[in-house]
């Protein structure tokens, strides 16, 4: 009974020290749910099966992203075409992790975090930033 009981609380310290660490980019995959455009005042100019849009003329496509040993891969299955990019941590604390990416020789820095959500559930996001346009995906 003591064996389980420490076992318990091992743990229940374990699980606790867990929650409070930022997710990693390398921990999920993928999918887009909009592009945003400076140029479309923020608005998303593509979005996935999960985002929408109100600009006219905004395109649906499926944009998955993998990352593993500091190699990324987005995956357009709309359009069958695949970019390939690195990405480096930069910066870490308890609720984000930031990155230095490079996409097809474009750079930019991306950002991932929990989303909580008006119920108190959470998500895990990933952001990039390449100048002009924000990517957004969640986890699959």
């Amino acid at each position: 009974m003591k064996k389980t009981g420490l076992l318990l609380v091992f743990l229940l310290v374990l699980l606790t020290g867990c929650a409070g660490k930022a997710p990693n980019i390398d921990e999920y995959s993928w999918i887009m749910t909009s592009v945003q455009s400076m140029e479309a005042g923020g608005q998303a100019v593509a979005y996935g099966e999960r985002g929408s849009s109100t600009l006219e003329g905004a395109k649906q496509i499926e944009l998955l992203c993998e990352a593993k040993d500091g190699k990324l891969t987005l995956t357009d299955r709309t359009n069958d075409r695949t970019y390939t990019g690195t990405y480096q941590q930069s910066q870490s604390d308890p609720k984000s992790t930031i990155y230095e990416v490079e996409v097809d020789g474009i750079t930019g820095m991306a950002a991932v975090a929990m989303t909580t959500y008006q119920d108190g559930s959470q998500d895990p996001t990933l952001i990039f930033n390449f100048g002009d346009y924000a990517v957004n995906f969640f986890a699959e």
